[in-house]
């Protein structure tokens, strides 16, 4: 069916929008094209194309193959084209472009020419995405005449086959017209994009792909001989704008022509339902002229309410169409404003020209709103039946019930609308009543919404969803007229019940328990518009930064009965976030486990980017605030003294020293030690001793089981450990109690001493070291939290570790010692043994022991003796040395620090061969790893050139560059 009604602005002409019928398991694709369509792009590659913008095209094209899987043919030009790649070749060779050369369109014209009359006889439909930066060589030239001639000859003989489309690119410096030109080459009018910055590229390149994907072109009738062209991207409605002045109030019927030529006939008829997503349907058709028609547009924008939408779906569906069109108009106003200047620069009219386009690819992009986050909650929008559900709620309601929610009218009632909860209710499955709030929005709030939204003002405003939405639409519609543009800063409001209030976020109140089945169903959506202003924004974080609000809130509300009331609704809306969503509980981080991990005194990675407010919150609403007091207060020190300090301070050091060793302890004297024993001796367990080694590689330990014998000179201070606690030192690394725990302290009418009467001193004790140690000197990482000591042995193990640090002198006893090393490092079961071993007994990577392990382990890769069954291959090690990384339960770390980080090794397999066969050859003596990813072997009687450097060396060794492409 088709149906049509007058719109009212300047040029009075008619909106038509026709329903169409699809076979059902038919695909969209497969309708429009028949299931086949060739795409061929047509890239710049001439000099100014070099660097960053042929490097986005060549990511943006191999991703577009890994996405559709479709080979689709790849044109370049410069001079001449090149016609022999396709999109797959450029994804399975990783291949780049190569940018050179000046532009000859005569040669790409020339070249689409030729790929027209090869692929005549296929008659399936063809698209040509063309993109360019520049301009002709010769823009006027003789050869780009002819090749555009013949061009239109061919394509004229094709009228009758299935459609040729082409679709224009425009980058930097082109030429406006002559772009326009090229997308009516084919037998229907192609698109056209431009990009200022050759990161725009990409989204250019995608949104070209999604409509020439999925637009279908519809070609519309009327018995008065009139015809008009319309595109639909949702298989589902053709809609259109008619002539100025047209009549179709004498016409009953029109005629639809698809792709294929097949004509269907619909009946006309006038719309009796006219919505506000049929209303913006027509309004995203209309391309202003001038800057007057603009405003009419806007004005009219400003007049069109969204919460007369047939369901839930349509209504997220208006409000996107809506925020597109608004932007749009902005943009006009400004491109305009440009033009009415003297001279206009060519880029402004390529910017006009790219915005008429728009509305067409604002529908391919209307899922793509903050990333791929709202793409993900558009599909769920779609896929839920939401309507249905909050339907089947309100169905549900029995009389009692009803009559329960009646006598709650008198304290709910929405300010703007007049209605009170039972009406709001009874009219509508999702509209709910809502606290007004004035908050400030920074750009980070659409990734940290704790840090990126703050509260200025809390009211005492009971406002409904739909009356804040419609109000807010006008507010910001106002402000746009003055010349102010907004975003997500800007703080355009709606006025509260008071005077002096205002208003720009809200956030539901519980109310009666079938109000907050709504809230519930409706979460993602509030909360979305609360955090980025877009209802397809939700995000797990906005709900564990919602308590962050609720507790600011708190903090702002005047202590009157009614905010005390107001606060009690609200309240029970986030008991029932922490309670029972499992967008909360599964939040990372700083969702459920963050609160867990900190009931249980483990430190929280990146505890700077946590804020207190949240687990207190949490404590608050459960009703039990004191079992998160303390350890928030701990939570809190750290988080101070790790702005005070910076890494590896050594007044944190003396800090550290002192919670050790007490704060008057006097230095002795230097000593020297031997020590020959042999530890091994003292526990033979194989496991056991891996166990020690595995512990040292992630810094528990400070000496794992010893393997060798040596003599130890060194310069040491013997200290002795304070076991006792010096209460009066840690007591002044105490700091005052902050405001955000005394204001809940004092909420909760809590003795403000409750926190320092329930210290445990040794634990304390045991908190400072791990704050100042671990977190502040040590060079732990926050992966290594997992591996913290635990409270009765850190004092000995920070003690190893300040032991170790001392200058000493190491001599091991490189005899039957030093083979049971290398036995030890060759037959561990795990990489991280292994690295522990090595990072033991080849500190500078050189010397015996580890020119053996290398040979050993290079001469098992040879030929292929992998024994290992249960634990770390022989190859895992030798790349493990090769790439200084091995991968850890957490993340990968080294196992030299000093050395640069090496990610990938080319040709590894070929160069490996290459590399035992000189060991075969030479008589080799030592094998050392050096910084710059060099793998340095010593042998006899041996000199070979320095790659790099291409000299001689007056001293003999072989230097093999590992990590270049070849040897």
């Amino acid at each position: 069916m088709a149906a049509y009604f007058k719109l009212p602005l300047f040029n009075q002409q008619n909106y038509v929008e026709i329903k169409l019928s699809q076979p059902e398991g038919t695909s969209h694709f497969a309708v429009a094209t028949g299931g086949d369509m060739d795409i061929v792009c047509c890239v710049d590659v001439s000099g100014s194309m070099s660097g960053s913008p042929i490097n986005n095209v060549c990511e943006v094209l191999r991703d577009i193959y890994q996405r559709t899987q479709k080979d689709y043919r790849l044109f370049t030009y410069n001079t001449q084209t090149d016609g022999k790649r396709t999109l797959k070749t450029l994804f399975e060779r990783n291949e780049s472009l190569h940018a050179s050369g000046g532009t000859s369109f005569a040669s790409i014209f020339t070249a689409i020419k030729d790929y027209l009359l090869q692929n005549a006889s296929a008659k399936k439909p063809i698209t040509f995405i063309f993109m360019t930066d520049g301009q002709d060589n010769e823009p006027n030239g003789s050869a780009l005449q002819k090749s555009i001639q013949m061009l239109k000859l061919i394509l004229s003989g094709m009228t009758n086959l299935p459609p040729i489309t082409f679709h224009v690119i425009g980058f930097g410096e082109v030429n406006d017209a002559f772009l326009n030109q090229i997308r009516t080459f084919g037998t229907r009018q192609g698109l056209f994009r431009y990009s200022t910055e050759s990161k725009e590229l990409q989204n250019n390149f995608n949104d070209m792909f999604e409509c020439a994907l999925n637009i279908r072109q519809f070609t519309i009738k009327f018995p008065n001989g009139k015809t008009y062209i319309a595109n639909s991207i949702d298989n589902e409605t053709v809609g259109f704008l008619t002539n100025d002045g047209d009549d179709l109030s004498a016409m009953t019927e029109l005629t639809l022509i698809d792709d294929t030529t097949t004509a269907t006939q619909f009946p006309l008829l006038p719309m009796k339902d006219i919505r506000a997503i049929h209303l913006l349907h027509a309004l995203n058709l209309i391309q202003p002229e001038n800057e007057e028609q603009v405003k009419s547009i806007q004005a009219y924008l400003n007049d069109i309410r969204i919460t007369n939408s047939k369901n839930f779906a349509e209504r997220l569906e208006a409000e996107e169409i809506y925020k597109e069109i608004d932007q749009r108009m902005m943009e006009y106003r400004q491109l305009f404003t440009q033009l009415n200047m003297t001279q206009v620069p060519e880029r402004v009219k390529l910017q006009l020209s790219a915005l008429r386009h728009d509305p067409i690819f604002a529908n391919t992009q209307r899922k793509k709103k903050l990333d791929l986050r709202v793409y993900k909650n558009v599909n769920y929008f779609k896929k839920t039946d939401i309507s249905g559900i909050l339907q089947g709620y309100k169905d549900s309601i029995t009389p009692n019930t009803w009559q329960q929610i009646k006598e709650q009218k008198q304290d709910w009632v929405d300010i703007y609308s007049n209605e009170d909860i039972y009406e709001v209710m009874r009219k509508s499955t999702d509209n709910i009543l809502c606290l007004g709030i004035f908050v400030q929005r920074d750009e980070e709030v659409i990734n940290n919404p704790a840090k990126g939204l703050k509260l200025l003002k809390v009211t005492n405003t009971i406002i409904s969803y739909d009356s804040f939405i419609n109000g807010m639409n006008v507010a910001k519609n106002n402000q746009q007229a003055q010349g102010q543009f907004t975003t997500l800063n800007d703080l355009y409001s709606i006025s509260g019940a008071l005077a002096d209030e205002q208003i720009n976020a809200v956030i539901p109140l519980y109310i009666n328990d079938e109000h907050m089945k709504r809230i519930r169903i409706l979460e993602g959506i509030w909360l979305g518009y609360l955090y980025t202003l877009d209802s397809y924004g939700y995000d797990k974080q906005q709900e564990v930064a919602l308590l962050k609000l609720l507790f600011e809130i708190i903090q702002q509300s005047p202590n009157t009965q009614r905010q005390k009331q107001i606060l009690i609704e609200l309240e029970k809306v986030c008991r029932f976030i922490i309670d029972e969503s499992q967008g909360f509980k599964t939040a990372e981080p700083f969702g459920e486990k963050t609160h867990e991990k900190l009931l249980n005194r483990l430190p929280i990675a990146n505890t700077q980017d946590y804020d207190l407010s949240i687990p207190l919150m949490i404590g608050y609403l459960r009703n039990d605030l004191t079992s998160v007091l303390v350890p928030i207060y701990y939570e809190y020190l750290r988080q101070e003294y790790l702005k005070k300090y910076p890494k590896n301070s050594t007044k944190v050091k003396t800090i550290v020293e002192n919670l050790i060793y007490g704060c008057n302890v006097k230095d002795l004297p230097t000593t020297s030690s031997e020590n020959n024993s042999n530890t091994l001796v003292e526990n033979s367990v194989p496991d056991f001793i891996e166990r020690s080694f595995i512990d040292y590689f992630h810094e528990i330990l400070s000496e794992p089981i010893r393997l060798t014998s040596k003599k130890i000179m060194e310069q040491t201070q013997a200290r002795t450990i304070r076991k006792e606690i010096e209460l009066d030192y840690i007591k002044s690394l105490l700091l005052p109690l902050p405001d955000f725990i005394r204001a809940m302290l004092i909420r909760c009418q809590i003795d403000e001493d409750y926190i320092e009467k329930h210290f445990d001193y040794d634990t304390l004790r045991y908190e400072f070291l791990i704050t100042f140690y671990y977190l502040i000197y040590s060079d732990t990482n926050s992966g290594g939290l997992l591996y913290l000591p635990k409270k009765e042995n850190i004092l000995s193990i920070i003690d190893g570790k300040f032991q170790c640090e001392k200058q000493s002198t190491v001599v091991h006893n490189y005899g039957v010692d030093s083979h049971l090393v290398i036995y030890v490092a060759l037959n561990c079961k795990t990489l991280e043994g292994f690295a522990g071993v090595m990072q033991k007994y080849c500190p500078d990577r050189r010397d015996y022991i580890f020119s053996q392990v290398f040979i050993e382990l290079l001469e098992s890769f040879d030929k292929n003796e992998d024994d290992a069954v249960d634990g770390a291959t022989k190859k895992e090690k030798l790349m493990a040395l090769l790439k200084n990384q091995i991968p850890t339960t957490m993340s990968t770390k080294v196992i030299y620090k000093d050395m640069e980080e090496c990610h990938s090794l080319p040709s590894i397999d070929e160069q490996l061969c290459k590399l035992r066969r000189f060991i075969d050859e030479k008589e080799v003596e030592e094998v050392t790893l050096q910084n710059q990813g060099r793998l340095i072997v010593y042998c006899r009687r041996t000199l070979l050139e320095d790659r790099q450097c291409r000299r001689k060396r007056n001293y003999r060794f072989f230097l093999y560059p590992i990590y270049e492409d070849s040897f």
